[in-house]
């Protein structure tokens, strides 16, 4: 899964647009999804950060070269 976007609906619910790596045919929105913050923290396992997007203070205490 690919967080795209965030979007909340009427009662203030926040849910995350996500791009499901199935294809584009599976579903109706061309493989978007709607997952609620809920889902997202109980269902999450494991995130992916590209190092450029990553403090410079964090990256030296995590020893992650330039």
């Amino acid at each position: 899964m690919h967080l795209t976007g965030i979007a909340k609906d009427q009662h203030g619910i926040t849910y995350y647009i996500t791009k499901n790596s199935w294809g584009t045919e599976r579903n109706e929105y061309g493989g978007y999804l709607n997952m609620s913050e809920s889902y997202v923290r109980a269902k999450t396992i494991y995130i992916l950060v590209h190092k450029d997007a990553i403090p410079a203070a964090i990256k030296t205490k995590l020893k992650i070269d330039k």
